[in-house]
């Protein structure tokens, strides 16, 4: 038995021990002093007059790093915004997902939402919606474009209307009057001026010399999802929401193709238009040279800035160029628009490599505000996202914004199904072999329908 004074040896021994372990192991390591520290990544594509996409979050997070520093945490934003194309784009990020060093945050069009939802690159916000005020101000119907399986994965970043634009000059050569001009807008609205009227006006400016043979008419240039609003404008259906499969709806795919045959047919269009220059179709439309033709409301700021300039940029296009819905393809049917909105993905720790989703939740709420949307719409020629926005002196005050706003009532958009582009692909196919003259109206329908099945399988419903 170990007597007392043994004791208090060895109690001196063993804190000894205690003091030299402490000191030599983990826990030797200084604490980390000072602020944490938050990096975001944003990516966006952006042309020229798109600068905001990445831009709003950059300021937004000085807005952010405002209301954090103080409270220990510095928040750094970087922002990139890549004027390369699409594909490109796009093919950049989900190589840089699949090695785990995406942005924390990404812009793209809304049907890449359930493509990388699938993959796993991208994170369901519904909790994040719900937990900041900002985003109660989103137009409603733009949810829409976010949803899958359910679940909301984006946040709204811009949308447009695509516009039946005409050239207000040539429509007085041809006799209208400014009444008439005035009034074509909400004709096509009630369905009152069609497809087939467009087609007859643009036949009769050719034959009276108001505009050369192929100058009645011009859609756009190469491959894009304005195409479809001519399928939509007689009636095809895209997407069945209650079973969440695809749709073929075969007489409007032989009214759609039947009708981009014919443009070329009657004169109005070139033949083999498909594949002309964009740099040659914006110097066309935006000088008058065309009587009709479909665009986006965003070409409008690059048509003032780099075709019309000359002329007076947006203050000629205001006086020489109109515009209003796409026309129905059936009498009585209202006119539509397609709508396109760009949205912010938050990517995934998978995609990332990091664990910033929450800092990203707050960095896109702080983003989505009336002034720095408004921003983005006065330069880029963009609708509103925000339903305050619509009222902003500013916003109001820009003819083309203020006079396409009322389109947004009449919008739909491409599905967000993971097969949609294998459908658009071949019905896009279709249509250029049938504006072409390649095949028939009739064989195009067959090959596109019969190529629909094989590739989608019970995916595609046939009506």
């Amino acid at each position: 038995m170990l007597s007392k004074k043994h004791w208090f040896v060895l109690l001196a021994l063993v804190t000894i021990l205690a003091l030299l372990l402490t000191a030599c192991g983990p826990a030797a390591t200084p604490t980390p002093v000072g602020p944490k520290e938050v990096k975001l990544l944003v990516w966006a594509q952006a042309g020229a007059t798109e600068g905001w996409r990445a831009d709003a979050p950059v300021a937004a997070g000085k807005t952010l790093n405002a209301e954090w520093q103080p409270k220990g945490t510095t928040v750094i934003v970087e922002g990139v915004n890549d004027p390369a194309g699409w594909a490109d784009y796009k093919k950049k990020f989900t190589l840089a997902a699949d090695a785990g060093q995406a942005p924390d945050i990404v812009l793209s069009g809304h049907e890449d939402v359930p493509v990388w939802a699938q993959a796993g690159y991208i994170v369901p916000l519904d909790d994040c919606i719900k937990n900041y005020k900002e985003f109660n101000d989103v137009i409603p119907s733009l949810w829409n474009s976010t949803l899958h399986d359910g679940k909301k994965w984006a946040i709204p970043q811009d949308t447009e209307a695509r516009p039946m634009f005409f050239s207000i000059p040539k429509l007085k050569a041809l006799g209208w009057t400014d009444a008439q001009i005035a009034e074509l807008p909400k004709k096509i609205e009630k369905g009152e001026f069609t497809l087939d009227d467009m087609i007859a006006t643009a036949k009769e400016a050719v034959a009276k010399g108001v505009v050369e043979k192929g100058y009645g008419y011009w859609h756009r240039p190469r491959k894009g999802g304005d195409f479809m609003q001519y399928y939509y404008a007689y009636g095809g259906r895209l997407y069945d929401e209650k079973t969440k499969k695809l749709v073929i709806t075969k007489s409007a795919l032989t009214s759609f193709y039947t009708f981009q045959r014919r443009v070329v047919t009657e004169g109005i269009t070139p033949e083999k238009y498909i594949g002309t220059e964009w740099s040659i179709w914006h110097d066309t439309v935006a000088r008058g040279k065309a009587l009709f033709f479909n665009g986006g409301i965003w070409q409008w700021s690059d048509w003032a800035a780099n075709y019309v300039k000359d002329l007076g940029g947006r203050e000629y296009l205001q006086k020489t160029i109109g515009y209003a819905l796409q026309p129905a393809g059936v009498k009585g049917k209202p006119g539509s628009t397609l709508s396109h909105p760009l949205v912010y993905m938050v990517t995934s720790k998978k995609a990332s490599g990091k664990d910033n989703q929450e800092w990203a939740c707050r960095l896109l709420a702080k983003t989505t505000t009336p002034e720095l949307n408004t921003k983005h719409a006065l330069q880029s020629t963009h609708l509103a996202i925000l339903t305050t926005q619509l009222n902003q002196p500013e916003y109001k005050a820009e003819p083309l914004l203020s006079g396409t706003a009322y389109m947004s009532n009449f919008a739909w958009f491409q599905p967000n199904h993971p097969q949609y582009s294998v459908w658009f692909d071949i019905v896009y196919k279709g249509m250029e072999d049938a504006e072409n003259g390649v095949k028939t109206v009739d064989q195009a329908v067959a090959d596109a329908i019969k190529q629909l099945q094989v590739e989608l399988g019970d995916q595609v419903i046939v009506e």
